[in-house]
């Protein structure tokens, strides 16, 4: 049964254009000129395609560009940009400016998002509490999955496991890092991939950031990768250090 079709849709690079029939959720007819009475949208030619996804964004720190104090360029780091003002992120104030920056992806055709959320002493749980909110009220436009990790250290910042944990239990679909930002990069590593098992998460971690080729980090997680047996389930982002790497 049909109950809603879009008209006229473009599909890829096809001149001809397609009738696209919904029943129940679901893609029910693909056809020109689909003989039916649902309701319908004229797409007029218009591409359609499936929604874009966001694989990493981080909503609880979006739009506040204007709190930072300046840095000098050569010396710029969001970290310590974002630190001092973690502290007067209240629950309410994260929801507003996430839920600006999620009205707009959902606009430009985002279905799908991984949002990083920091949690540690400094935030505690208010990042992701007002970042969680959002998912049911949103849940018809976007599927969002909540990353939680430990952005300014984890083996070095007492209390920071804890917040993670609490994350965990209430339903972080993924698990990350930044151990550029710990003082012991290889522990925060390992103990990540440990929690991932124990909450049987993916991993989604910020590696190998930093002006030098050196104590690349994406070996070792590799080798987690395959001593935990978690193909397909982790991922790395930034990976600036890459460009900075021989070649060969």
């Amino acid at each position: 049964m049909i109950d809603y079709v879009i008209r006229n849709a473009r599909l890829g690079v096809a001149d001809t254009l397609t009738d696209i029939g919904f029943g129940k959720g679901r893609i029910a007819a693909l056809e020109p000129n689909l003989v039916c009475d649902a309701p319908s949208y004229d797409a007029a030619g218009c591409l359609c395609c499936g929604g874009l996804i966001e694989t990493h964004i981080h909503l609880d720190k979006s739009r506040i560009i204007d709190r930072c104090a300046p840095q000098e360029r050569s010396q710029l780091s969001p970290v310590k940009g974002v630190a001092p003002l973690k502290k007067s992120m209240s629950v309410e104030d994260v929801r507003a400016r996430a839920e600006r920056t999620l009205q707009a992806c959902i606009k430009h055709g985002t279905t799908r998002m991984r949002t990083q959320v920091e949690v540690d002493p400094g935030i505690g749980m208010r990042g992701f509490e007002g970042v969680a909110s959002l998912i049911d009220n949103y849940k018809w436009a976007i599927d969002i999955e909540i990353c939680v990790f430990p952005q300014e250290g984890l083996t070095n910042y007492p209390g920071t496991e804890e917040l993670l944990l609490e994350g965990l239990k209430r339903g972080a679909k993924a698990i990350g890092g930044a151990p550029r930002y710990d003082s012991d990069e290889a522990g925060q590593i390992k103990r990540i991939f440990e929690l991932a098992r124990e909450f049987d998460v993916d991993i989604d971690i910020h590696l190998d950031v930093g002006p030098t080729a050196d104590a690349v980090n994406i070996y070792l997680v590799r080798e987690l990768t395959e001593q935990y047996r978690r193909g397909g389930r982790v991922v790395v982002g930034h990976m600036a250090k890459l460009s900075l790497l021989p070649p060969g």
